[in-house]
């Protein structure tokens, strides 16, 4: 059998009518759901901390109420390790999809200074969604420590530097640090005690082991509704609605000083924006939530409000702020 030449050509031309033909139809079929809005399967929020403790309860909160809007299930996975790089690794190695996320604490912003390379670059790996909730750090003490102000604590380790001892929940954490800035700042000599865990630090700091503590509210606030512990001042801008009675460090003789911890949602850089966009109007919302806001408060934490765009220029800051901080205290790429 032979063809000629225009045969083969009206041939080539039916073929490729074919595929095209075939190509209009496929959308409709085999690419709806790539074409579903987002999100349209399982949603994986990756959480840089243990089970049971405040980021992994704000992690379990969120996600109900996430999949109460998505209809999509959003799984929490508890990756704790390497001061929080652990999670961040595997969330900045996901496919920028959308449906790999971290929460995350604000150490983040800590380790690039501390570890240098092997930390996940907190600027360049994600793309921030939005900052959930701060938390105050207290400066908290045993009740038997007799002083009322954190003047008076100073005063009281400048007579004997480097014997009277504070609780931080690690070398290089957020209170670590706090503590740093506002003893270098004092000219004041203490003698740090780092604990594995909020738990341990808890412990020996209401059975007057160490008396002094950089922690978070949350952890400490039935301690202080029974008296076993008092609070001497805290590291935010602004008091505490829960203990207005209590001075921030910068009425307390050290203006300018702040320091706030917090929790946020972030994905991996290059995610999409509509799906940053669905995720923050959703979580912005559920922070609304009255029950939710009363949840957070008995965590000892406030509800957060920030874009995507606030968030990123905060963690920008904050990996610049810490870099002399971490320096001055000798912590420099661990």
């Amino acid at each position: 059998m032979t063809c000629n030449r225009g045969s083969v050509r009206w041939l080539r031309i039916g073929m490729l009518a074919a595929v095209l033909a075939l190509a209009v139809a496929l959308p409709d079929s085999a690419r709806s759901a790539e074409q579903a809005p987002y999100p349209n399967r399982p949603i994986r929020l990756v959480v840089s901390f243990s089970p049971g403790g405040t980021s992994d309860t704000l992690a379990r909160m969120l996600s109900e109420h996430l999949e109460a809007a998505f209809g999509q299930p959003v799984v929490v996975e508890n990756r704790p390790g390497a001061s929080g790089n652990l999670a961040s690794d595997l969330v900045a190695r996901a496919a920028p999809d959308g449906y790999t996320l971290l929460q995350a604490a604000n150490g983040i912003t800590i380790l690039p200074s501390t570890h240098g390379e092997r930390a996940v670059d907190p600027v360049r790996a994600f793309a921030p969604v939005t900052k959930l909730v701060t938390q105050p750090i207290l400066v908290a003490i045993n009740a038997s420590l007799p002083v009322a102000t954190l003047q008076q604590l100073v005063a009281l380790a400048k007579t004997e530097p480097e014997r009277l001892a504070y609780a931080t929940p690690g070398v290089g954490t957020t209170d670590h640090l706090a503590a740093a800035m506002l003893f270098r700042r004092a000219n004041a000599e203490l003698l740090h005690v780092p604990y594995a865990s909020n738990a341990a630090e808890i412990k020996d700091l209401v059975q007057g082991e160490v008396k002094v503590a950089f922690i978070t509210l949350g952890a400490v606030r039935p301690f202080l509704a029974s008296g076993q512990l008092r609070a001497l001042a805290v590291t935010t801008p602004h008091r505490v609605a829960a203990f207005p009675d209590v001075p921030t460090v910068a009425e307390s003789g050290f203006p300018g000083y702040e320091v706030t911890s917090w929790y946020g949602v972030l994905a991996p850089a290059g995610t999409p924006p509509e799906a940053i966009d669905r995720l923050h109007r959703e979580i912005t919302r559920v922070l609304q939530l009255p029950s939710v806001r009363e949840k957070i408060a008995a965590l000892g934490a406030v509800p957060a409000d920030s874009t995507p765009e606030q968030f990123s220029e905060e963690i920008r800051t904050l990996v610049r702020f810490w870099v002399p901080i971490v320096e001055a205290a000798g912590l420099g790429l661990r």
